[in-house]
Formats: structure tokens, sequence, C-alpha cells
């Protein structure tokens, strides 16, 4: 602006003057020496030049959730309202559990008639066993009888059961088989229904990829992230009832392979058992032995299929306590709560949030800029945020690799520190940050850059007379530009302007400045 105002004053001196000799009659005398131009100099200086600029940005918590709700059922109460803030695990809402407490009820009762059956079998094989030992245990008419039947009744015995056991392990096994092939089979449906190939994470990846900054957005990130709850629910109680099949057909094929092992240890037992009774007491009695031991493994056999009873009914308990959790909505996530769309007496269901929960211990701030800003953009860089003229500071997190459909520009988000607990989630503020800059370059005024058409120039002082330099600029602000070639730090530059500057003209600086910028100039 000074040299400007320079500039404009030395203009009006030669107008003024030569107004004031064509007003007295005479004609203005012709020089007959070279005019001189006062003008000021200055070294190029050295240094860094940056540029900001501001953005709208909008302003929205790191951490956002839904609360989905895992049952359909009547809303009894809902306990918070949109602005509370909650620790994870605090009851939002309470939903009518009737019908789950007597899926409950009838689960436990389901569990106490297997215990009865159990406790039953065994009266069974206590009876079974005592009416073989009256008549072919202490019945026996001599000591060798007893001793006889005694063998080959523990022999026996341990064939039947080991055999028994062997079937058993078998069908179990073929249980275990058949229920992991339906549960594998039941995990690749889930693919296709949910769409996905292997891991169901595939569905949030695709969600977090939407742009929830329009109503369109925010809908189908909505949707997919039901879908995405839904999937991983199923998911997970299928992936875990594989996990649990596998477990069981290892650990029955390692019983079978045992089980198979000592079957024929105990069978060689029992054949040198009734090899010894048949030489001494004959076959007569093998016949009704044989019912006796027979009825004896239907009573084991009984108390083995109660006793799977037992475990399946209580396995039916505890999925009945898990679906009666599923009626108090608690939350994932500790935070502010954003939304509430139940209300008391309202039917919730899975197809709708029923709770928006965001996390403000971390705010960001989310704005859109051209490519070739973009590209100046690095992660770490600080911003300034202003909103109701209070200031936050920054830096950039995350800077957009893709076009944004909806502005044709790329999305740059910004973690806001400090306070932000008067930041309200969806306003608008002001970022202001740095985006072109260049470092260690040769820096002058910018009004000592003058242009002939497109060539810019500059005039360097060159033994007294100013000198015409041609120059490439670069970057610039209202104070100052970047000379990229034409200059160096060793030159002298004409900082002013005047009217009789010009390529070749002899200039005269202020005394006090040539002291100091240009001491061998007179």
């Amino acid at each position: 602006m000074k040299s400007r105002q320079r500039k404009v004053t030395a203009l009006l001196c030669v107008m003024l003057s030569s107004m004031a000799l064509w007003g007295c009659g005479q004609a203005p005398e012709e020089k007959t020496v070279e005019d001189v131009a006062i003008v000021e100099t200055a070294k190029p200086e050295l240094g860094d030049l940056k540029l900001s600029g501001q953005y709208i940005a909008t302003i929205s918590p790191d951490e956002s959730v839904y609360v989905i709700p895992k049952a359909t059922a009547e809303v009894l109460e809902v306990k918070v309202a949109a602005g509370d803030i909650v620790e994870e695990g605090d009851v939002l809402a309470v939903l009518d559990d009737t019908m789950a407490q007597f899926t409950v009820r009838n689960a436990q009762t389901a569990a106490q008639n297997a215990q009865t059956a159990v406790q039953n079998a065994q009266i069974g094989l206590e009876s079974a066993k005592l009416s073989y030992e009256l008549q072919y245990g202490e019945g026996a008419s001599t000591l060798n009888d007893m001793q006889s039947d005694k063998t080959i009744s523990q022999a026996e015995d341990g064939v039947s059961k080991l055999q028994e056991s062997y079937v058993d392990a078998m069908d179990n096994l073929q249980k275990a088989k058949d229920n992991l092939k339906e549960k594998e089979q039941e995990l690749e449906d889930l693919k296709v229904e949910y769409d996905f190939r292997e891991d169901v994470d595939e569905i949030k990846d695709y969600a977090d990829s939407i742009d929830r900054d329009t109503p369109q957005g925010a809908a189908q990130y909505a949707a997919i992230m039901q879908r995405y709850q839904a999937a991983a629910t199923e998911v997970k109680t299928v992936e875990g009832t594989i996990t649990q099949y596998k477990s069981t057909i290892d650990q029955l094929e390692g019983t079978i392979e045992e089980l198979q092992d000592n079957i024929n240890s105990t069978y060689d037992s029992y054949s040198q058992a009734v090899t010894a009774d048949n030489i001494t007491n004959g076959e007569i009695l093998e016949g009704k032995k044989q019912a006796s031991q027979n009825s004896i493994s239907q009573a084991e056999l009984g108390i083995s299929q109660a006793q799977i009873g037992i475990e399946q009914a209580q396995i039916g308990v505890e999925q009945a306590q898990e679906n009666l959790d599923m009626y108090t909505i608690t939350a994932t996530i500790s935070g502010v709560i954003e939304t509430v769309n139940l209300k008391e007496h309202d039917f919730a269901t899975s197809s709708n949030p029923a709770f928006v929960i965001s996390n403000k211990n971390t705010m960001t701030a989310t704005y859109y800029v051209s490519e070739d800003v973009r590209n100046t953009f690095s992660l770490g860089q600080k911003i300034v945020l202003e909103k109701d003229n209070k200031l936050y500071d920054g830096e950039v997190i995350e800077i957009g690799s893709a076009l944004d459909n909806t502005t044709g520009l790329f999305k740059i988000k910004a973690a806001v520190k400090g306070d932000t607990s008067a930041l309200l989630s969806g306003t608008k503020a002001t970022v202001t940050t740095d985006t072109y800059h260049e470092q260690n370059v040769v820096i002058v005024p910018y009004d000592s850059v003058y242009y002939d058409g497109a060539q810019a120039y500059v005039y360097t002082v060159v033994d007294g007379k100013a000198k015409k330099t041609n120059v490439t600029t670069g970057l610039y602000d209202i104070e100052q530009i970047v000379i990229t070639e034409g200059l160096t730090k060793e030159d002298t530059i004409i900082t002013t302007w005047s009217a009789q500057l010009r390529d070749g003209v002899e200039i005269s600086v202020p005394e006090s400045e040539a002291d100091t910028d240009n001491p061998t100039q007179e």
C-alpha cells in the first residue's frame, strides 16, 4: 500500500509541474540530462510462504451406534430421553416379556421332568442288578458256582456296557455329524441371505463406505447396519454351534477308539470266563443269565437317554433365559442419547433402531475440498475450528481417496481436541488450515512485480541504474510473492514505483535506505 501511494504521489507531482509550466504560457523545457527515479530498494528474502483456507464443516461424534431391539414386543417403559448421558449396560427401555416368561417356565418344567426320568431309570437299574444277584450270585449252590457266575457276570457286564457305550457313542457321533452338516448348510444359507462371502463384517465394511451426510445415504446406511446386526447375531450363533459340534465330534471319535480297545480287551476276559464256566457247569443257565443282563443293559441305556434329556432341557432353559434378557434394552456404549424412537405402548421391532447413542468424548469436523487442495493435506495436519466465536484446535485424521458423488469434492475429516461439550452433532462450523505452501524460496514484495502481458518482471539495481528483469512467479498472497526463476537473494530489487522508472534509468535511493541496503550507492 505504501509503494502504491508513492507511485500516485510521484505521478501527481509530474502532472502538477507540467500544468504549472503551461499555465504560465511557457513550453516545458527539454531535459538535457537523463531523468532520475527516486525509489526504495531491498534484498529478496529467502524463506517460506504458506496460504490458508477456510471451509464449512459438519460436526459429528467419532463414534455413534444404533441400538436395535432383539425382540418384537410392546414397550412398557422408556427410561431415557434425547440428551441424557448413559453408561454402557444402562437400561434404556423395558419390553413386555410375558411370553418369554412363559417359555422359561416351560423349559424349567421340562428340565424337572428329565431329572425325574433319570431317577426312575436309576431305580430300574438297581432293581435289575438286585434280581441278577439273587439268581446268579448268592443263590448259587456252591462257592465255585458263585465265583464262576461272578466272574462271568463281571466280564459279560463289562462287555455289555462297553458295547452299549460304543453304540451310544456311534449314534451320538452320527447325530453330531448330521447336526454339523445342517449348521454348516445354515451358515452357507446365511451367506446367501445376507450377501457376504466369508465374513459377515463385509456387510459393515460396505455400510461404512456409504456417505451418511445425505438423507438417502443415512437411510441406506441404517438399513444396511440393521441387516448387519441381524446377520451378525445369527452368524455368531451358528458359528458357535458349529464349533461346539466339531469339538463334540473330536471327543466322540476319541471315545470310540478307546471303547473299541476296551471292548477287545474285555471280550477276551469274557471269553475266558465263559469257557471256564462251560467246562465246570455247562451252558444250562446261560440263557437266563443273558436275559437278566439284558435287563441291566436296558436300564443303563435308559439312564443314558434320561441324562441326555437333562442336558437338552438345561440348554432349553439357558436359551429361554437368554431370550428373556432380550426384552430389556440396554446401552451398548457410553455416551449421549441422540435419538429416541420408542414410546410407551409402541411395538419395538428389530427392523427399526430404538435409540442412537453417540460418544462425544471425541468430536470430528467433516468438510470437502478440491483435488489440488486435497493433495496439499497430510495426516496430523493442524486445523483451527471456530464455532460461536470459540476456537478449537484439531488435526486431520482422514483424507478421502475417492471423489464424493454428491459434492464432486474430496472428504476431509479432522478430530477436534479439548472440551467439545458445547459442540452439537450435525451443526456447522468454520475450519481454517494451511493449504498451499512453498519452503526455502525467494520471496519479494507483491507490489514490486509488474507484468508485460503474461510475462512478469521486476526492476533490479545494476550499476546504479534500473534493469528490467524477467522473472517466473509462484505462490503469492496480498503482501508477498514467490520468485521461482530470475532472482537470487544477492540481487537488489526496486520495491516502489516511480513515474521515471524504466529500463536503464538512473535511480536515487533515500539516504537512510542507501546506507543500509545499498552502501555503494551515492
